[in-house]
């Protein structure tokens, strides 16, 4: 299997998580199923059916039903699959589609529904701290600051593999 192909597990969990989170919409992902349809001379049924996926979630279902996806079992394996979905809120947030409070509020709820090692409580303790002191550039330059340290391996993984993704899907 060749890195950050569809037949890469890894990269094709990635793109599910940044779907799931927003950083990659429906007609990107029709795009860069396209663009490997059209590079691949027999291509998986799964990524067929994902060139004319109607909707995002339909999208996720065909993406998270690949027999051949891995499962973070470990804690570790856990913190590493919910750091990169926070990464694609983080991201989205860098790019402007999100405030911090809208950051830290789709964080807690993707916690909260993760059932991993991170506590969503942590996300809306943050939250409401800034609501009860009516967001501080400060305490948001602060909080930002911790968040962006804890995820900065994700950071990192989630950058990349979204370049690549962009660029597939363009065809490059």
């Amino acid at each position: 299997m060749r890195d950050g192909t569809p037949f890469d597990p890894v990269a094709v969990v990635r793109i599910g998580a940044m779907v799931r989170m927003g950083l990659v919409g429906l007609k990107q992902l029709i795009a860069w199923a396209d663009a490997w349809v059209m590079k691949l001379d027999d291509s998986p049924l799964w990524l067929l059916e994902l060139c004319t996926a109607p909707d995002a979630d339909t999208a996720l279902g065909l993406i998270y039903d690949i027999p051949m996806l891995p499962f973070a079992a470990t804690p570790e394996e856990l913190r590493a699959r919910d750091a990169d979905h926070l990464a694609c809120l983080f991201l989205r947030y860098r790019r402007g589609e999100l405030s911090w409070g809208d950051f830290l509020f789709k964080g807690g709820q993707f916690l909260d529904g993760a059932n991993g090692p991170w506590e969503c409580e942590a996300f809306f303790m943050q939250l409401n701290l800034l609501e009860r002191m009516g967001f501080p550039e400060d305490l948001v330059r602060s909080q930002r600051e911790d968040i962006e340290r804890e995820l900065r391996d994700a950071l990192e993984r989630m950058e990349a593999a979204h370049r690549r993704f962009e660029a597939e899907a363009r065809g490059d």
